[in-house]
């Protein structure tokens, strides 16, 4: 029975009416706003990827530059007479004072490498006497190229240095020795700050696959695989700058993730959380759900309304025909009421009546018939059962024993030929003698 009344085939033609207008109202509506919220969420997050590839195009940027201003105070450091003069020849020659580079906040130390990758001046003073000649910076530098060079952990304070190395020589001459500046990876910080980020976004400085700046202090010296931004290392291997949209942060939730290389090698993170930038979208996506739930409810009204006033006057002419149907009078008001109208179910209900009213009429003349035809039928049917009885062998006997009653009856052994004898046309009529006399 359940199954049977969820047939649609089963339904009234209300039901079937109403089921009708809500989808054809809702079932195109909910595909437009499906539709229109994927559109809207996919064009907010492109836009901001993009904001957060711009971010890192700046962090990387502001770090290249602050590392490039290392590198202009390391150039002009290598070409100072008194440090040429000075690794030229050491033993004639004071060492360079450096004058206030020693009390920059930024700078934590200077040195004056030969050319054999030793530290013959610098600060602070225990780094005399150290050897660079395995690292590339000094390689580089010693070639005439400017370089940025190692990052490495501060023993003391535990922050990173950076390391920024000139080549060291007079103007036109060969190469004598390096100079190199390492700074303050809080300064590397600061510049890295310069990156717009939206709230909750942090941005990272990765040297070689580990985070040597970082806001947060916890994450310096980490892997991004041990972060879980093992995917964004890989990337950042194969292209110089890209976007990752979704990267799952244990304790964060998903993030989106942006990179951009420096022109010194390092590669600028940005991590910003993803529920931020799709908020806007996700709210209209609400308000849009919220609006579609009201519209469904107004459609469902609407529908059922226009369904009942659709489907009266069909229920009027169905409850006329099972009324005619089951041999009672309809209800003929209401069907004139309706046949007023001039639309298809006016006129629909004035074809019914007039049908109804010749099926009475055909009905009546019917009964009519059937009526004579019932008369007509008993009256033969008597002509048939008194003709039965006159021609039978019984009837025949018992006339034969009233005409013999009657010859006793008269005292005389005469003919009885003078008896009357019935006549076919009324057997049963009384016989009468010569005399007149009726019988007994």
């Amino acid at each position: 029975m359940k199954f049977a009344k969820a047939d649609p085939r089963n339904w009234t033609l209300g039901a079937k009416i109403g089921v009708t207008l809500v989808a054809a109202a809702l079932i195109p509506m909910a595909i437009v706003s499906v539709a229109a919220t994927r559109a809207g969420q996919m064009a907010v997050e492109n836009a901001e990827l993009s904001n957060a590839l711009g971010s890192a195009f700046v962090g990387s940027s502001s770090v290249g530059e602050y590392l490039d201003g290392v590198s202009k105070r390391a150039e002009q450091f290598g070409t100072a007479p008194d440090v040429v003069s000075y690794i030229d020849s050491p033993a004639t020659n004071a060492a360079p004072s450096f004058g206030a580079a020693k009390s920059s906040p930024d700078v934590r130390n200077i040195v004056v490498v030969d050319a054999q990758g030793t530290v013959i001046s610098g600060f602070p003073s225990d780094a005399v006497g150290r050897n660079y000649s395995h690292t590339a910076w000094f390689g580089v530098a010693l070639s005439g190229k400017p370089a940025v060079g190692e990052v490495s952990p501060d023993a003391k304070s535990g922050r990173y240095v950076f390391t920024v190395a000139s080549p060291a020589r007079r103007p036109s001459e060969a190469v004598q020795g390096v100079v190199s500046i390492g700074v303050s990876g809080d300064d590397v910080m600061y510049s890295l700050s310069q990156s717009p980020l939206i709230p909750g976004g942090q941005a990272v400085l990765v040297d070689h696959g580990r985070i040597v700046a970082a806001r947060d202090q916890r994450n310096l010296g980490k892997t991004l695989d041990q972060i879980g931004l093992g995917s964004v290392a890989r990337a950042a291997t194969k292209s110089p700058k890209g976007t990752i949209a979704k990267v799952a942060l244990a304790g964060r939730g998903d993030q989106v993730v942006a990179w951009s290389t420096t022109p010194t090698g390092d590669t600028v993170v940005i991590i910003e959380p993803r529920s931020v930038f799709l908020a806007s979208i996700d709210r209209l996506a609400a308000t849009t759900r919220i609006a579609l739930i009201i519209v469904a409810i107004l459609a469902v009204a609407a529908a059922i309304a226009l369904a009942r006033r659709l489907s009266r006057p069909v229920s009027a002419l169905t409850t006329a025909a099972q009324a005619i149907e089951a041999d009672e009078e309809p209800d003929t008001g209401q069907l004139e009421k309706l046949g007023r109208a001039r639309d298809d179910i006016g006129l629909l209900t004035r074809v019914f009546m007039h049908m109804a009213e010749q099926v009475a009429l055909r009905e009546k003349k019917l009964r009519e018939q059937v009526r004579a035809m019932r008369v007509e039928i008993d009256h033969g049917r008597r002509k048939e059962s008194v003709d039965g009885i006159v021609e039978s062998d019984f009837f025949k006997g018992i006339q034969d024993r009233a005409a013999e009653m009657r010859l006793r009856a008269r005292g005389d052994g005469s003919d009885p030929s003078p008896v009357a004898v019935k006549s076919e046309s009324d057997p049963v009529a009384p016989m009468a003698d010569d005399a007149g006399e009726q019988p007994s």
